[in-house]
């Protein structure tokens, strides 16, 4: 029966396992056919006479003339532990990280009849063996020189542990004496409980289960092991002679046959009486196959690579017995994937077949949703579900981009009234001989132009031509130097990108993409985005605590709700003609969204003080999308994320306090859906009498001057930031329908008659053509590159 004697407080064991380290040997035997059988016999009387004399240990050590490892590595090496990854409210296991599924007991934990079993069949005398069975030896010895080979071994329980946890598996003589030289010693150094514990979380049981408790919820789902029932402790007792032979989810008859060896080795010890060992027998044997179930699998292979960072290596997580929590939320991530499901669904006719989705609370960086893909086991071409788009799909983000290109204008002094000529402009040569001239999409009664737009309606209606105009007066390398700024650690190739960067031309991952969103929506403050909440290791330390980041103010907070202010009108029906009625939410919400060239990608990404969601659509083969725009596509998706976010968490509507340092002007700007036109400067006697907007400016960079230098006899000056944009702009207003503007272009030829841009309607005042404002220098412009739409 077990031993209570007082025995020292066990240790528990961290991470590696610890290397077989070979020691010098004077010679090598191997125990192979009859000289195995003559060395057994030798060693065992060898081991039987030193061992009475007491000189066991001294003999030996000089035999082999090794450097045995120390015995104390017994408890001091750490153990590989597996570690454990869930959502993060713990409740819902995602994913088990592990080189040895093992998890530590106490052998208070262990019944006794789990003990009695492995004592009765791996070591009948271990409670009173000195670390050997020199008995036992003797009689293998005989026994394998009676056979002529090695057919039966005499290793205690103490010299199992020794193999496995110091010494390895190799067969030879020499590692045998070691052996039981360091199975002595430990025996002199720690109690037999100390003992008969570390073996219970050593030893192999087959099936990826290394140790007793990871055994029984392998094979039972017991995790409580006081619930082994004597035939199910029989049967994990027998296995770690041979795991695999007696393997009873694909060998259940060999387990039982092993089972009832046990059961009747107990006998014989007097632990059972044959009755209860009769019943045992009759025990059903009932196990499940070894596996390793995972749960969002895209999250849990980024949330392994953020560990890896984390914890300094790969490894680390796999053998350092872990809790890890992530930032995921369950009920948000379902909401998440059906949604996803259900829309891409109902926009298979357009050739839509796959989407990627990621929501964040932008005040702490935790994401709390992640898709992937639609559909982990789609393998179609289309779908490829096991690649995570979201993380490591490198594509473009269309206009969604143009966010980086007006902050780095907004830093650089331009404002939201800033004008820019959306009309057809030459940027010079594109690399192939041609000129590049960009272009928006199809606008309003089908005209793509629209004359001298604010830089709010440009992003209202995601106008292309503006924004090269602000590449082109900034530069490629500023805009980069945006991104950097805002946590997005990918660089372009600078002597390969043009102009359509400023569009969206440059790869980056949807990940990165949110990165930079995320500095805006939480008012400048970088937090970078985790899927890591917490790691507590297995002593119960929180090793990392992402629960309340510390952020970075990386961006000035008025930029940031400026930006916001006007992103804000692309979810209202009354700020966008194009966006507004696709993605309203029913309260304040900024939104950009992207297409590329082709309509191969569509992405919406926008959010509110307590949620920030970026959305790509599309196909895993690059193949193109028919009949659908981004508003349509990620636009609505979006929309009906949010609104079942909001419904789950009960958010009230808020948003951004003003900061100080926002001043309020009236602008000469036509208002309304169609309006964002004019001069962006406070209006002369000379702009229109309806023509009034107000706008917001960061204090000192609010106009002080009118726009008198704007206007003409009737007409408006073709006034630009670039003196070489200027022709372009005469030829618009030459050969193209003035439309939405309404005021013909000064040095224009007119086809016929226009309306004076006079408040009464009438003619402007006398004297004349007001001479043009003065002009900068043409400025050069980096090669464009591909581009994408709206």
């Amino acid at each position: 029966m077990a031993d209570t004697r007082a025995r020292r407080a066990p240790l528990t064991y961290r991470a590696y396992r610890f290397p077989h380290r070979r020691g010098r040997l004077v010679r090598r035997w191997h125990s192979q056919g009859r000289v195995a059988g003559f060395a057994s016999l030798g060693i065992g009387v060898l081991l039987a006479v030193l061992l009475f004399t007491g000189l066991l240990a001294t003999t030996a050590v000089a035999f082999v003339a090794g450097d045995l490892p120390a015995v104390e590595d017994l408890k001091n090496a750490p153990l590989p532990l597996a570690s454990y990854i869930y959502d993060r409210t713990g409740q819902k296991l995602l994913y088990t990280l592990a080189e040895e599924r093992r998890d530590l007991v106490k052998l208070d934990d262990v019944p006794a009849v789990m003990q009695n079993a492995t004592v009765a069949i791996e070591d009948k005398t271990f409670w009173t063996n000195p670390g050997v069975d020199v008995g036992g030896i003797a009689r293998a010895a005989l026994e394998n020189f009676q056979k002529g080979s090695v057919t039966q071994g005499a290793s205690t329980i103490t010299q199992q542990l020794i193999k496995t946890r110091l010494l390895g598996d190799e067969k030879t003589v020499t590692r045998k004496v070691r052996e039981a030289i360091l199975a002595v010693e430990a025996t002199q150094r720690y109690s037999k409980q100390d003992i008969l514990e570390m073996y219970f979380n050593q030893i192999f049981y087959g099936n990826q289960s290394y140790g007793l408790r990871a055994a029984a919820k392998t094979y039972f789902g017991i995790t409580d092991l006081s619930q082994l029932t004597l035939g199910q402790a029989a049967l994990l007792a027998g296995l770690p002679q041979a795991p695999s032979a007696y393997d009873p989810v694909v060998n259940p008859d060999a387990a039982k046959m092993r089972r009832q060896d046990v059961l009747s080795a107990m006998v014989d010890e007097k632990m059972i009486t044959p009755e209860q060992a009769a019943a045992a027998a009759a025990e059903p044997i009932k196990v499940t196959p070894a596996s390793t179930p995972i749960v969002y699998p895209h999250i849990v292979f980024r949330a392994r690579e953020e560990l890896a960072q984390l914890l300094g290596s790969d490894r680390a997580a796999y053998v350092g017995g872990y809790k890890i929590y992530t930032s995921i939320d369950p009920a948000l991530q379902d909401i998440a994937e059906k949604d996803v499901r259900n829309q891409v669904n109902s926009l298979k006719y357009a050739n839509v077949n796959n989407a990627a989705l990621i929501a964040m609370d932008p005040r702490n960086g935790q994401i709390l949703a992640y898709v992937g893909s639609v559909d982990y086991n789609d393998e179609s071409p289309k779908v490829r579900g096991d690649f995570d788009v979201a993380g490591l799909g490198e594509r473009q983000m269309g206009s969604s981009f143009k966010l980086y290109t007006y902050l780095t204008a907004f830093k650089e002094g331009m404002t939201p009234s800033t004008v820019l000529w959306d009309v057809s402009t030459g940027f010079g040569d594109d690399g192939s001989g041609r000129q590049y001239r960009p272009h928006d999409a199809p606008g309003v009664n089908g005209s793509p132009e629209n004359g001298p737009v604010t830089i709010r309606q440009a992003l209202r209606e995601s106008l292309n031509i503006p924004a090269i105009k602000v590449t082109a007066l900034v530069g490629t390398d500023a805009i980069i130097d945006t991104v950097h700024q805002l946590g997005i650690q990918r660089d372009w190739d600078r002597t390969q990108i043009g102009l359509s960067f400023g569009i969206g031309a440059g790869n980056m991952t949807l990940r990165e993409h949110i990165t930079g969103y995320q500095v805006v929506a939480n008012m400048g403050v970088a937090i970078q985005p985790s899927l890591i909440l917490k790691v507590v290791d297995k002593d119960g330390n929180v090793v990392v605590d992402h629960s309340q980041p510390q952020g970075k103010q990386v961006l000035d907070p008025k930029i940031a709700w400026e930006m916001s202010d006007i992103l804000k009108d692309n979810t209202d029906p009354n700020g966008s003609w194009i966006f507004g009625s696709w993605t309203n939410i029913g309260r304040p919400a900024a939104l950009k969204t992207g297409t590329t060239d082709d309509i191969r990608d569509v992405l919406a990404i926008g959010y509110y003080p307590q949620l920030l969601t970026a959305i790509w659509m599309g196909n895993s083969d690059n193949s193109q999308m028919y009949g659908i725009s981004s508003a349509m596509g990620p636009g609505v998706l979006w929309r009906q994320f949010n609104q079942d976010a909001i419904a789950h968490y009960q958010w009230p509507a808020q948003w951004y306090p003003r900061p100080s340092g926002i001043v309020d002007r009236t602008v000469c700007v036509k208002p309304g859906l169609l309006g964002g036109l004019g001069t962006g400067l406070l209006p002369s006697a000379s702009c229109p009498g309806s023509w009034r907007f107000t706008e917001h400016f960061i204090q000192g960079t609010e106009p002080t001057t009118n726009d008198a230098a704007w206007w003409g006899a009737g007409c408006i000056q073709p006034i630009s930031q670039n003196y070489s944009w200027r022709p372009d702009i005469i030829k618009w207003g030459s050969t193209k329908a003035t439309g939405r503007l309404g005021v013909p272009v000064c040095g224009a030829a007119r086809p016929s008659p226009s309306v004076s841009p006079s408040p009464s309607g009438s003619p402007g005042p006398g004297g004349g053509t007001a001479p043009p404002a003065t002009q900068p220098p043409p400025q050069p412009t980096p090669r464009p590159s591909k581009k994408p739409r709206r």
